[in-house]
């Protein structure tokens, strides 16, 4: 039996280290608000509600209503200019 799980763990990191595409981070758009945390996990507005029915609220998630920019590198050059 041991034999077993051993070749099932090496198995199972052989096809998971040959996936051809890297994982990425996925930012959903709704949010489950509890105990002052948000748990952005949800596609829509009704999978939030029907989580959170009784354990909070739902919002919508901050960081993609208002994404982080770069700043012009540029703008932020403050100084004399040279003569």
């Amino acid at each position: 039996m041991t034999r077993l799980s051993l070749f099932a763990a090496v198995a199972f990191g052989i096809v998971a280290s040959a996936s051809p595409e890297p994982v990425h981070a996925q930012e959903y758009p709704w949010c489950l608000s509890r105990e002052g945390y948000l748990y952005c996990f949800y596609k829509t507005q009704e999978q939030c509600q029907w989580t959170a029915s009784a354990i909070g609220g739902c919002a919508l998630n901050p960081r993609l209503l208002f994404p982080i920019k770069p700043r012009d590198s540029d703008a932020s050059i403050v100084g004399p200019k040279s003569r």
